[in-house]
């Protein structure tokens, strides 16, 4: 698999959390930053990609 495929694949399987009542969040109740990187170099990520991670409603 790709970089891409699998943040894709990442995503989805967030997102079938979500979809169940699940959710990510940072400690506040917000949806944190999440990206996958490709540390080719080993000092900083050469590539990388973010990961959508859905929003809780909040009721």
């Amino acid at each position: 698999m790709t970089l891409e495929e699998h943040a894709r694949a990442i995503e989805a399987a967030i997102q079938a959390a979500a979809d169940d009542g699940f959710y990510l969040d940072n400690g506040e109740t917000e949806a944190p930053y999440l990206e996958l990187n490709d540390w080719t170099r080993k000092t900083r990520p050469q590539w990388f990609k973010p990961i959508d991670v859905p929003e809780r409603a909040h009721e």
